[in-house]
């Protein structure tokens, strides 16, 4: 038989044609057996997470409640309700070293509770899904309950909702987890496998969300009996306190965060300075009575390592109520209203209550500066001098008292400032750490000097009828990053 002779052409077109041949078939096998591997796959990571395809969490049972009653102990309320203490304390979380308190709320076990109408003021942060969960009801219900027709209404902090607790009282319960934000490349099986969990734990964990894949940045809920808040992002806590805010009124707000770095932010239009406090950061904030009411705008973001979420909600502010104050002033001192006399002596003194040190030097409640005295004009009123406009507010509260009463400290601190000016008179300012600064007027004379670190009660001058003054009386004044707040609402608060 002959051989047939090839051509260098044709021999080159054989071997292209094997190359491409083996090819397709390599790549032919992928595409059959690439599908059904992931499909293997999905169905190992998505079996445990069908619960997900409704999202709708499952209620509990309705728990039943007894509050502790004077005189009750835990022997007691057992033996009640025909239960073992240690029945008692299990459903409780409760430790043989625990003490009960009169108004405690106690689950009694195996009995079943009843609805309980109920009021919630929304915190910083709140959604209606977190609400929901705290009271073991749906956001379907706590939607139909206060008529909000949106999905994802903007919640105003301080404001009111109507809720049907399922707690067993009206007090929420909170819900507990640690936070995880899914980072790039995480699944469920990853996640699961960090926190030693089962996809399906951690499924259950999590039945807010409406897909079964995870996306980066997306929050999990991860099991512990650590209290937990529903926030974006990295964003383990915020606390606005106390609620309402009102005008005149300092508020207090704290944060935590996953991440390194320090938080920063804005409330109505004022900047924020936050402080290391407790496990997160803390910031106070003062109103005055002239600021704005209704709703204004709390900003928060932070950086380190990496840009912190930035969050933005609502708060609402209250009006203070404040009126008006009529002053009749003598013509021997009526030179003391000139506009630039007062213009000059608070830009100085706004250098002073400007400083801000990072360290608290106060401790829980401050105390009146006077004892034994009333009080003869209040902080806010507007006030109108001599007939004239209303065009400012009592920045402090007025005591009585003689000339050479003993003006005492309201709380630990170091004096900045001692000093005579023609319209505030004698002045001693102490600072107390965090931009809280207290300042005192119309002294007869100083018993402090700058530099001095005082103690509470400790006497820093003496009442007088220096400056602007129409009798012996102490103008006392608080302020917050150099805002002059209601100093009252310090000795029955206590801050940060």
């Amino acid at each position: 038989m002959s051989k047939v002779k090839i051509s260098p052409q044709r021999h080159r077109d054989h071997r292209v044609f094997n190359i491409l041949y083996k090819k397709s078939l390599r790549a032919l096998c992928v595409s059959a057996v690439f599908p059904i591997l992931i499909g293997l796959m999905l169905a190992v990571t998505w079996l445990p997470l069908q619960a997900q395809e409704n999202p709708t969490p499952e209620l509990s049972p309705i728990p039943f409640i007894h509050t502790v009653q004077e005189g009750e102990n835990l022997t007691f309320i057992a033996t009640n309700f025909g239960l073992t203490i240690e029945e008692l304390q299990a459903a409780n979380n409760l430790t043989p070293d625990d003490l009960l308190f009169v108004g405690q709320e106690l689950i009694i076990p195996g009995r079943e509770g009843s609805e309980v109408a109920a009021f919630y003021t929304i915190q910083a942060g709140d959604t209606l899904a977190g609400i929901a969960a705290q009271f073991n009801t749906t956001v379907t219900a706590v939607a139909q309950s206060n008529n909000l027709i949106t999905p994802n209404p903007a919640l105003v902090v301080g404001d009111i909702l109507a809720v049907t607790s399922r707690t067993g009282s009206a007090a929420p319960r909170p819900v507990t987890g640690t936070p995880h934000v899914v980072a790039a490349n995480e699944g469920w099986l990853s996640i699961a496998a960090r926190y030693r969990l089962t996809p399906a734990q951690l499924a259950t964990n999590n039945q807010q969300l409406t897909t079964d894949y995870l996306l980066p940045g997306q929050r999990l809920r991860i099991p512990s009996q650590t209290k937990y808040r529903d926030l974006p992002g990295e964003w383990i806590d915020m606390q606005i306190r106390p609620l309402p805010i009102i005008q005149g009124f300092t508020t207090s707000i704290y944060v935590a965060n996953l991440l390194d770095g320090l938080p920063s932010g804005q409330f109505a239009g004022q900047p924020l300075r936050f402080t290391p406090y407790e496990n997160g950061y803390v910031a106070l904030v003062g109103l005055d009575a002239f600021a704005a009411t209704g709703l204004q705008t709390l900003e928060l973001m932070g950086s380190g390592s990496r840009p912190w979420t930035p969050f933005r909600q609502n708060l609402r502010v209250q009006s203070g109520g404040y009126g008006q104050q009529l002053i009749t002033i003598p013509d021997e001192i009526s030179y003391l209203l000139a506009p630039e006399i007062r213009a000059s002596e608070d830009a100085i003194l706004g250098t002073i209550y400007s400083q801000f040190s990072e360290t608290q030097q106060w401790e829980g409640l401050f105390t009146l500066p006077v004892t034994n005295t009333i009080v003869t004009a209040g902080y806010g009123d507007s006030r109108s001098y001599n007939g004239g406009p209303f065009e400012i507010f009592h920045t402090g509260v007025d005591v009585g008292g003689g000339i050479g009463t003993p003006i005492l400290a309201p709380a630990n601190g170091t004096v900045v400032f001692t000093d005579t000016m023609e319209l505030h008179g004698n002045i001693v300012v102490i600072d107390h750490g965090l931009g809280v600064m207290s300042a005192y007027f119309h002294l007869s004379e100083f018993f402090v000097k700058v530099g001095d670190v005082v103690t509470a009660g400790q006497p820093v001058g003496a009442g007088g009828n220096t400056g602007l003054s129409s009798g012996p009386h102490l103008h006392w004044e608080l302020r917050v990053n150099n805002v002059a707040v209601d100093g009252r609402q310090w000795t029955q608060i206590p801050f940060p």
